[in-house]
């Protein structure tokens, strides 16, 4: 069965914003021998990429999960699962991998894993990587009796191989290839296909970057240069809510879900967390459109786009395949929950 939704957004003008979204949803019918309950359902996303012109892309499906369970000890970022066996030698070496909590206190917080540690174990333990940055709470909080899911995270390279249509590489500069940017809170990356059309290149590092993270919640700006091409999301819909967390400054972000958004349903208001004059930023294919937090007499606020005098609160401004960029004048956590 495929759902087709096209929408033109009313009362957008400022940020012309318009999205086409495939989507085909099957329940998963390969349970997990620890978790034989567990199921998620798979789909795919396309998301058209315009011939020499910026897209924000949004990627809010996630890899299918290699384990599912409970959580029966949690000893300072060490966690024992339950039924589980040699989960080390499921996981490449090579690759990152990301627990995320499915229900319990916790629910919609993500780890890194320490593969080394857990490959060396090779038991029913998974240990944490306590320094990454991209864990949304301490990794030696007691996560005992709650559940999880592990899988491998998203990267260029696969962003890559989910792109169809005449991809441009250069061993030269960005400005002769097709781009990725990723935003890092001062300033954009920038990330630009080789010219064998496999590696990814810097200006600033000439290292491969083929298997840098675009981890859950990021956005990117992808530039396709010569002629357009389409983005294939294929995936997994998380069971569990989804926790986005947004620092003081400037993220680009993306949704937890393929669906369509208002500020309101991403979490961005007052009664959520959200400040006066905290801004949402879209980009059009040109530049960004400009949202901004202001008051009424609502407990949400207002959200402005400097053009249509009726708040925004409830347009649908951001699709699950859109990147959008926040600025935060004080850290929030915003949830999303599961639809």
């Amino acid at each position: 069965m495929q759902f087709v939704f096209i929408k033109e957004l009313p009362n957008m003008k400022k940020l012309n914003l318009a999205f086409a979204i495939l989507v085909s949803a099957v329940m998963a019918g390969n349970a997990l021998a620890n978790d034989p309950v567990y199921s998620e359902t798979v789909g795919f996303q396309t998301t058209t990429l315009p011939a020499n012109s910026y897209k924000g892309v949004g990627v809010s499906l996630v890899n299918p999960p290699i384990l599912s369970g409970g959580i029966s000890t949690s000893n300072s970022g060490l966690l024992t699962i339950s039924g589980a066996t040699a989960i080390g030698s499921t996981l490449d070496p090579a690759s990152a991998y990301y627990i995320e909590i499915t229900s319990g206190a916790n629910e919609g917080d993500r780890f890194d894993v320490d593969v080394a540690t857990t490959k060396t174990a090779n038991n029913a333990t998974v240990k944490l990587a306590s320094s990454s940055i991209r864990n949304t709470a301490s990794s030696t909080v007691n996560l005992a009796g709650q559940s999880l899911v592990l899988r491998k995270h998203v990267t260029l390279d696969q962003f890559r191989q989910s792109l169809s249509g005449t991809l441009t590489g250069s061993d030269v500069s960005a400005s002769q290839a097709d781009a990725v940017y990723i935003h890092n809170g001062n300033a954009f990356d920038i990330y630009y296909l080789a010219g064998d059309k496999q590696t990814w290149s810097s200006d600033a590092d000439p290292d491969d970057h083929r298997d840098l993270i675009i981890e859950p919640g990021q956005g990117f700006l992808f530039y396709k240069r010569g002629t357009a091409a389409t983005f294939t999301s294929v995936g997994n819909v998380r069971n569990n809510s989804y926790k986005q967390v947004i620092p003081a400054g400037y993220k680009m972000c993306s949704p937890g879900f393929p669906r369509s958004y208002t500020p309101v349903t991403l979490g961005a208001s007052l009664n959520q967390g959200w400040s006066l004059n905290d801004k949402i930023y879209i980009h059009n294919g040109v530049g960004f459109g400009i949202l901004t937090l202001t008051s009424d007499t609502s407990a949400q606020g207002a959200w402005d786009n400097g053009n249509d005098p009726e708040p925004q609160n409830d347009v649908q401004v951001v699709q699950g395949d859109t990147a959008f960029l926040t600025k935060l004048i004080t850290a929030d956590t915003s949830i999303e929950n599961k639809p």
